[in-house]
C-alpha cells in the first residue's frame, strides 16, 4: 500500500490563538496535517465537555490578561505558554477505516511522545489512557477525538511550567484548596527544566517530528510543508472567532440553563462530582418523584462522537433514578460510542451521588 502524504507544519512560535484555530481549521476542512507549534503568549484552554465557570476563575484570567478558549477535544482545563511544545495530528476521516478505535488514535500520539523523549535522553513511558510520565510525574498530557471531518490527536511536552499561574486560574472553593492544588501539581508534574535538561523548543520540535515520522510509517509519509493551503488560511479567522465566542465558551452552561427553564419549580436539584478512571464527572440534575427530569454532565473526560454526550443525557432524562446504571450500560453498548475510562457504574455514581 502506498503511504498517504501527510504535510508537516513545523511552525514553531506563533500567535496563541493560531495554536488552537489551526488544527481545528484543518479538521473542519478535512485536510491532513501534523503541526509542531507553541504559543507566543500564554492562555487558558478548557476541554470540550467542561463548564467554564465551574473549572476556571474567569475573573482571575481577565486580571492576568489571559484569554480563554474552548477546544473541541475533551480533557481538562490547562494553562499553556511558550514553554510547552505542542503536536497536533489531523487525519481526515476518509483516510481511516470505520472501525478505527480511540485506543489506536491515542497511541499514535503517546508512542511518538515517548520515542521523542527517549531520543532526548528522558526515560519516559505511557501511563494510563492519555499521559506520558517520567518516574511518577507527568511530562505530557494528550487528547484525542473527532473534530469536523477528521480524527485529531493533540498533546505537549513540558519544557517548563508556571505552577503558580495554573493554580491561580483554577476555580476552587477557597485559598487553602488553591494551595493544595499548587502543591499537587508540583508533586505530580515534571518538566525538562526540572530534569536539568535545558533543551531548546526547536530541538524538542525536531525530535517530535522525527518520532512521528517513525511511528506513522508505513501508512503515512511526512512531507515538510512551509505554507498552509489558501482555503485553510481563509478559514482561520472564522474558526478563531468561534473558539473564543461567548456562546461557545459557555455552551455547556447554556445548555444546562435551557433545560432548567423547561421544568417547573419545586424539583429537587442535585449536584454531584465523581472521579472515574477516565476523568472527572460533574453532574447537575433534577429529580421529581424518583425520576430524572433532566441531567447535565460535564468534566475532563473524552467522548466519541462528541454528540454522544448530549444523547446520553437525553437517554437518562425521563427515566427512573434506580435505572440509571442500566440505561447507561445500554447506551455505552451502542456501536460507535466511546467514553474511555467511564463505565455505567461511574455514570450512576455521578447522577445518584457517591
Amino acid at each position: 500500500m502506498t503511504p498517504l502524504p501527510l504535510p508537516l507544519y513545523n511552525f514553531g512560535s506563533v500567535d496563541w490563538l493560531t495554536t488552537q484555530s489551526l488544527y481545528h481549521a484543518l479538521a473542519y476542512l478535512g485536510r491532513p496535517g501534523l503541526n509542531i507549534i507553541w504559543p507566543q503568549q500564554p492562555y487558558v484552554c478548557i476541554g470540550r465537555f467542561q463548564d467554564v465557570e465551574a473549572e476556571v476563575d474567569v475573573e482571575a484570567c481577565r486580571q492576568r490578561g489571559l484569554p480563554v478558549v474552548r477546544r473541541e477535544v475533551g480533557g481538562g482545563a490547562v494553562f499553556l505558554d511558550g514553554r510547552q511544545v505542542f503536536y497536533q495530528l489531523v487525519l481526515p476521516l476518509d483516510w481511516l477505516p470505520d472501525s478505527y478505535s480511540y485506543r489506536w488514535l491515542f497511541r499514535l500520539g503517546l508512542d511518538a511522545v515517548v520515542l521523542a523523549l527517549k531520543r532526548l535522553g528522558v526515560d519516559a513511558y505511557i501511563r494510563g489512557a492519555n499521559d506520558v510520565a517520567v518516574g511518577q510525574r507527568k511530562i505530557s498530557g494528550n487528547g484525542a477525538g473527532e473534530v469536523g471531518r477528521a480524527a485529531v490527536v493533540v498533546g505537549n511536552i513540558l519544557s517548563g511550567f508556571d505552577y503558580e499561574t495554573m493554580a491561580a486560574v483554577l476555580r476552587v472553593p477557597d485559598e487553602k484548596f488553591r494551595d493544595k492544588a499548587y502543591r499537587s501539581m508540583k508533586d505530580n508534574l515534571v518538566t525538562l527544566s526540572e530534569l536539568e535538561l535545558p533543551i531548546a523548543d526547536e530541538q524538542v520540535a525536531g525530535a517530535l517530528a522525527e518520532a512521528f515520522g517513525d511511528v506513522l510509517a508505513p501508512g503515512f509519509r511526512l512531507e515538510p510543508a512551509f505554507e498552509l493551503p489558501p482555503e485553510v488560511r481563509e478559514y482561520l479567522p472564522g474558526m478563531a472567532s468561534r473558539l473564543t465566542s461567548e456562546a461557545w465558551l459557555h455552551e455547556v452552561q447554556r445548555r444546562r440553563d435551557e433545560r432548567r427553564l423547561r421544568v417547573r419549580a419545586g424539583l429537587e436539584l442535585r449536584q454531584h462530582v465523581w472521579k472515574a478512571p477516565g476523568g472527572l464527572l460533574r453532574c447537575q440534575c433534577a429529580i421529581e418523584d424518583g425520576v430524572v427530569a433532566w441531567v447535565s454532565l460535564s468534566g475532563d473526560f473524552f467522548v466519541d462522537p462528541p454528540r454522544a454526550l448530549l444523547e446520553l443525557e437525553e437517554a437518562l432524562s425521563g427515566r427512573p433514578l434506580e435505572t440509571v446504571k442500566e440505561e447507561a450500560a445500554h447506551f455505552l453498548a451502542r456501536p460507535g460510542v466511546s467514553l474511555p475510562g467511564v463505565g455505567p457504574e461511574d455514570i450512576e455514581r455521578a447522577v445518584r451521588g457517591s
